[in-house]
């Protein structure tokens, strides 16, 4: 069953693309309807999943990204074709699970070939990323590239604490957060963020 959507919803739908946190209230003066009806309408688009949920946008140069790129993966053929198509999109769902890196999924309209997008804090990390793909039998072939710059899309970047670097200062001296202290240090540590601007990708 198709989900309908009007123009009151459409209205909705582009306010909260603009931003998300803005007020309902506000909305619904714009369109001269109560607030109770742009929440009431907003909930049944979640119901009817139109909207999946809300984000925050990072920008990418923050988050410690030093690589992104681009993987096109060709699966191997199984011996029973009518199973390919269910095989590799089971196979998509493993990869999502078990690589965390990986932000952006997709299939080829004819069901061979795999589309990743995955991010990498060091050149060394997309290399284990690509033997350990390489590892896996149900793969064929893999070909990379990175991208140099984001023009759009940063829509697609999640956040990873261990992305970036943290130091705790104790007043005593300043510790990485995986060294041990006890716990008279803990209780007065503070925690700062430090954000390298060595990028190899421009943002």
């Amino acid at each position: 069953m198709k989900k309908q959507i009007d123009e009151l919803d459409i209205e909705i739908l582009k306010y909260l693309e603009d931003d998300a946190r803005k007020s309902l209230k506000k909305l619904a003066d714009e369109l001269n309807k109560k607030t109770s009806t742009i929440y009431h309408r907003l909930q049944r688009l979640k119901s009817n999943k139109v909207i999946l949920g809300y984000s925050v946008i990072f920008n990418p140069k923050f988050l410690n990204i030093k690589k992104i790129s681009f993987e096109k993966i060709v699966v191997k053929p199984l011996n029973f074709s009518s199973l390919d198509d269910m095989f590799i999109k089971s196979f998509a769902n493993f990869l999502d699970k078990e690589f965390p890196q990986v932000l952006f999924i997709a299939l080829s309209e004819d069901g061979k070939i795999i589309y990743l997008i995955s991010i990498h804090r060091k050149e060394e990390e997309h290399e284990e990323f690509i033997v350990k793909l390489k590892d896996n039998p149900y793969i064929e072939s893999i070909e990379s590239e990175f991208f140099s710059q984001i023009i759009k899309g940063q829509k697609i970047f999640n956040f990873d604490e261990k992305w970036i670097t943290k130091k705790i200062k104790t007043g005593k001296k300043e510790l990485k957060n995986d060294d041990n202290m006890d716990e008279e240090d803990k209780e007065r540590a503070t925690m700062e963020i430090t954000i390298d601007d060595d990028y190899d990708i421009k943002f």
